[in-house]
């Protein structure tokens, strides 16, 4: 190949060089764990409980059991399970218990997996890192949780296809919507995110309504809410805290658009933490 069809990889004006041809280009992944914990259940009963974020969970014995739209699943060791965000689900306690239990997000795209309740075979891989996790888990110090990261990416994959069929989205959607994602303590308005999607605002809302079903200033506070319920949940920040790093003004309106559209408030879903 010649050089004239040779593209530069970096912008006009750089410092750096880099000439060549992209022959493979794969959307980013992330994978964020909030929590991994061991846990020992005398009661484990929660009623129409719905996260923003995913579940991993690894019984050890059985007695636990979830229920979906009136579908139940009895948890057994030997497997584990997960459970993508936004889905509604409620447990019961046949005996006591124990588990490990990972909560994690994957991010714009990958969080918007259809919902349910995924089981699938501990394999040797899995067992590795479980023993892994537990070695982590007897040091002094909390270390970074690597082990549990290797633990969800192997579980993740081996999710069947057909949960990702409606993450097909437009690029330009993808785009605003990652865009929302990482600016989310900043006061955002529409015509930020149609430009850096390359959009007009009539054509951007026309795009989010056809997609999404949602406006997107909608989108974005739900995105807020959604990061203010995995705050609450995973740090020790604040109520004020966490209204001005999700960019919810302050704690009066976060806890309004909670009670609004989550209905619960901020001091509730903390206390309600598991």
């Amino acid at each position: 190949m010649s050089a004239a069809n040779l593209l530069s990889l970096v912008p006009a004006g750089s410092l750096h060089r880099v000439h060549g041809e992209r022959t493979v280009a794969l959307p980013g992944a992330t994978v964020d764990i909030l929590t991994a914990r061991k846990i020992e259940l005398q009661c484990w009963e929660l009623n129409r409980l719905s996260d923003p974020y995913w579940r991993l969970y690894w019984p050890l014995e059985e007695g636990g059991v979830v229920e979906i739209e009136g579908k139940y699943t009895s948890m057994v060791p030997g497997k584990m399970y997960l459970i993508p965000p936004h889905t509604s689900f409620s447990t019961q306690t046949l005996k006591p218990f124990s588990k490990w239990y990972v909560h994690f997000n994957l991010g714009v795209a990958g969080d918007r997996a259809a919902p349910g309740i995924y089981s699938m075979e501990v394999q040797a891989g899995d067992e590795a890192a479980l023993s892994a996790l537990v070695a982590q888990s007897e040091t002094e110090e909390a270390p970074f949780s690597w082990v549990a990261v290797i633990l969800v990416a192997g579980a993740v994959g081996r999710l069947p296809e057909g949960i990702w069929q409606h993450q097909r989205l437009d690029p330009r959607l993808r785009s605003a919507l990652d865009f929302m994602s990482a600016h989310l303590a900043v006061k955002l308005v529409a015509e930020q995110i149609a430009k850096y999607a390359g959009l007009s605002v009539r054509n951007l809302n026309h795009l989010f309504r056809q997609e999404l079903q949602r406006p997107p200033m909608r989108v974005l506070l739900d995105y807020r809410l959604d990061h203010a319920c995995a705050l609450l949940r995973h740090s020790e920040a604040s109520i004020d805290e966490i209204a001005e790093q999700c960019g919810l003004v302050n704690r009066h309106y976060l806890s309004r658009m909670m009670r609004q559209y989550r209905n619960t408030s901020p001091a509730t879903y903390r206390r309600e933490s598991i």
